[in-house]
């Protein structure tokens, strides 16, 4: 019996019972929520949105896709190419650092717009948490970014979403210029050095050749020559002269053939490292953009928030459920004490 009867207390017919029982106090709430949700919904300041729909560009290096006309990247890319998942994340990283956050502050005054005290308690993170309800920014499945800029300006949300995807790009060119200026440096001051200890190399030979000392292989063999060419002569004076220029040859011959193979081996090194130092150069000069913009935001003109039907009908129907719940509670809560 008793199984029956708590099997019966939660029969449908039992409930739509209980709702007609307490009809008078359930219609009262739902019509007070009602009204409350349409006269809230009705105070709130509507908000349009503005949409900028961008992607990556591709990782290649700028200078190598210019000056090698074989480079190309793992995916035989170059840098025309759209970026991929790697690429979206870091640039959609940067899209929700607190740099942009600030530099939109500065730019638009948002504390102000928003209505915030500035020397206010918590007045940072007040902006923080109005700055991400109005800016949003997501990964979409084709590997791009939207960007959207709620406001209830519909220009100035076109106007912002514009000008964050401009600072984006700026703050992603000067994180790359950063680091593209470090390796000029570094390949500069190689290459700088490189060509100092060539000259000073040159400029030995060139006091070398002043001296009589050229090309040590074949001078020795002809001064040998001219040498016995002179003592067959009788041409005695011409020998001791001769033999004079044998004598600095040998002493410095070793010596500039070690030059004369340093110099070539270092001139090739500079020449590999001149292409190295061009493509520092260029890519530190680089001016391209970081992402392809696909859709520019326009001023929208018709409102994105708020839904007041929905707004509405969500705490209408939350209204009497809520309270249905709490009436079968205290009921319960009555019938077991």
């Amino acid at each position: 019996m008793d199984k029956n009867k708590h099997k019966s207390d939660f029969d449908m017919g039992n409930v739509i019972k209980y709702i007609i029982k307490r009809s008078r106090i359930l219609l009262a709430v739902t019509l007070l929520a009602f009204v409350v949700s349409v006269t809230v919904s009705l105070m709130l300041k509507p908000k349009y949105r503005s949409t900028a729909i961008l992607f990556p560009t591709s990782p290649a290096s700028v200078a190598k896709s210019v000056m090698n006309s074989q480079y190309c990247t793992s995916r035989g890319a170059d840098i025309l190419n759209f970026g991929l998942e790697d690429e979206c994340d870091q640039l959609l990283q940067i899209f929700l650092s607190r740099e942009l956050k600030d530099s939109m502050n500065v730019k638009f005054g948002l504390m102000q717009h928003y209505n915030i005290n500035p020397m206010g308690k918590y007045a940072l993170t007040r902006y923080y948490d109005d700055y991400d309800d109005n800016f949003r920014f997501r990964r979409s499945k084709y590997n791009s970014i939207l960007v959207n800029v709620y406001d209830t300006d519909p220009q100035l949300a076109a106007t912002m979403a514009d000008e964050i995807v401009r600072l984006a790009d700026s703050l992603y060119s000067r994180m790359i210029r950063k680091r593209a200026l470090k390796a000029f440096e570094l390949i500069k001051t190689e290459y700088e050095d490189l060509d100092s200890l060539i000259a000073d190399k040159e400029r030995r030979l060139i006091e070398l050749a002043n001296m009589g000392v050229y090309d040590y292989d074949i001078q020795s063999k002809e001064l040998t020559r001219a040498y016995y060419r002179a003592l067959q002569s009788g041409k005695t004076e011409l020998a001791n002269k001769i033999k004079q220029s044998m004598e600095i040859a040998e002493h410095y011959g070793l010596e500039y053939r070690s030059l004369h193979s340093e110099l070539n081996l270092l001139r090739s090194q500079r020449a590999s490292l001149y292409y190295k130092y061009t493509e520092a150069r260029a890519q530190l000069e680089q001016r391209l953009p970081n992402m392809f913009i696909v859709e520019h935001p326009i001023p929208a003109d018709k409102k994105a928030w708020p839904r007041r039907s929905i707004i509405v009908l969500t705490s209408t129907v939350g209204a009497f459920l809520f309270t249905l719940l709490l009436l079968v509670f205290v009921d319960s809560f009555k019938k077991y004490m």
